[in-house]
């Protein structure tokens, strides 16, 4: 639980970073996008909706 939320926080504060680029955000993060986004939906975050407000 405690890594998911790590992991939770970690990837919405780069994704804000990456202005909600996913491509750009698999980049940064060294994964590859299909599984970056398999890994967003399991840990709920909502990558269609980032914006820098």
């Amino acid at each position: 639980e405690a890594r998911e939320q790590f992991e939770r926080a970690y990837l919405q504060q780069q994704l804000l970073l990456c202005n909600g680029k996913v491509g750009q955000l698999a980049k940064r993060v060294g994964m590859e996008r299909t599984h970056l986004y398999r890994k967003l939906r399991s840990l709920g975050v909502d990558f269609r909706n980032i914006s820098e407000d």
